[in-house]
């Protein structure tokens, strides 16, 4: 698991409107959006890479690069972590899925090091138990067969704070991305950064081969 901060919710400017949202049913919401993402796709054919995995690298870079998707509600104290990784199913060879860890690393060429083989064990169907996480990641998933409008995602809770996410396929260069995040933490001010560091990366991806170091905002 990776280190996280417990905020001091004496001190935290948004104690209200956690407070708030958290008289909710239900407080999490999903937003749909289309993006230009035929450089990051050149880019990937370019240079041999997986167009997957470096979609994939560039929406986990983002989703560290705004401190309020690391804000987790745990144990009933609200924490920031660290780093996340990413929890994404990969499909086996009779069509059936596993869920793999991807972790973190600060430029796109040592995360493909390191997650090609949890792929490629993934796709034999010999992956091993995802252990090792707590709510330190988000969920993203690739629909590559689909080019949706809209979508919603399932929770595992209605205080899940964990941001699942799924892209669909590329259509004109475009890929429609959904994301469901919780009303606890993200405002749409936080979820338009988010989505807008992952549109830099799609549109300038020659970035995510360059290290980056993940500044709180």
């Amino acid at each position: 698991m990776n280190e996280y901060t417990i905020i001091d919710m004496e001190t935290w400017p948004r104690r209200k409107t956690f407070e708030f949202y958290r008289t909710f049913v239900n407080p999490s919401y999903n937003i749909n959006v289309l993006y230009n993402i035929l450089p990051l796709y050149e880019m990937a054919k370019a240079k041999e890479d997986s167009f997957f995995l470096l979609t994939l690298y560039a929406i986990l870079r983002a989703a560290n690069e705004v401190p309020q998707i690391r804000q987790r509600f745990v144990d009933g104290k609200v924490v920031q972590y660290r780093q996340l990784a990413v929890m994404t199913p990969i499909m086996t060879r009779n069509e059936e899925f596993q869920q793999v860890w991807c972790e973190y690393e600060p430029d796109f060429i040592r995360f493909k090091e390191a997650a090609i083989p949890v792929i490629e064990a993934a796709k034999a169907g010999s992956s091993g138990p995802l252990i090792g996480h707590e709510q330190d990641y988000i969920c993203a998933s690739c629909v590559p067969w689909l080019h949706f409008t809209g979508s919603t995602q399932a929770d595992l809770t209605f205080e899940q704070t964990v941001p699942i996410l799924a892209w669909g396929k590329m259509k004109e260069g475009k890929v429609p991305i959904n994301c469901r995040l919780n009303h606890y933490f993200v405002d749409g001010l936080h979820f338009s950064r988010f989505f807008n560091k992952m549109e830099v990366s799609f549109q300038n991806p020659e970035s995510l081969y360059r290290e980056a170091v993940c500044k709180d905002e």
